[in-house]
C-alpha cells in the first residue's frame, strides 16, 4: 500500500464513487512548519489513479519515463514518503456526468492540499465526502 491513499463517498447516493480519475501532486518540498509561505515548485501530477468499485485509490500509476526517486518512488513502487505539501485532485465533473441521472455539479474538480510533516507519519489517508453542491474532507486513518 502506498503511503498516501484516498477514497470518495457519494453522499447524494449513499454509495462509493467509482471510476473517478484522481491525480496526486507534490506542490512544495517544504512542509508548512518550516515556512509561513508556500513556494509552489510543481504544477504537474506525479501519479494518477481511478477509484475502484469501493471508491478507493489503493495504488497509484506513475509515468515510467519520469525519475521519481526524489519522491521515494522506484518504478511503480512508492515505499518512502517525503515531507512537503501535497495535493490530490478529484475529477468530480466527469463522475457526475457519467451517472444515469446525468447529475450536475458545482465543482468541476476538488483539490485537497495537505501537509506531510518532517519526519512524515507512516500513512496518510484522505477521504472525500462528495455531493453535487458540497463536499467535506478530513484526515482519515
Amino acid at each position: 500500500m502506498p503511503p498516501i491513499t484516498c477514497h470518495i463517498l457519494d453522499t447524494t447516493r449513499g454509495k462509493p464513487a467509482a471510476d473517478v480519475v484522481v491525480a496526486i501532486y507534490r506542490i512544495s518540498e517544504l512542509p508548512m512548519e518550516n515556512s509561513d509561505e508556500i513556494t509552489i515548485t510543481e504544477n504537474l501530477p506525479f501519479g494518477l489513479a481511478k477509484t475502484n468499485k469501493d471508491g478507493r485509490v489503493s495504488e497509484w500509476i506513475f509515468n515510467p519515463k519520469d525519475n521519481l526517486e526524489s519522491l521515494g518512488i522506484k518504478g511503480q513502487e512508492w515505499n518512502t514518503l517525503k515531507p512537503g505539501i501535497y495535493k490530490i485532485r478529484f475529477q468530480t465533473s466527469k463522475y457526475f456526468k457519467q451517472l444515469i441521472s446525468d447529475a450536475r455539479t458545482f465543482f468541476p474538480f476538488v483539490d485537497i492540499m495537505f501537509n506531510v510533516s518532517n519526519p512524515p507519519d507512516a500513512h496518510y489517508h484522505i477521504p472525500l465526502l462528495l455531493a453535487n453542491h458540497s463536499y467535506t474532507t478530513y484526515r482519515g486513518s
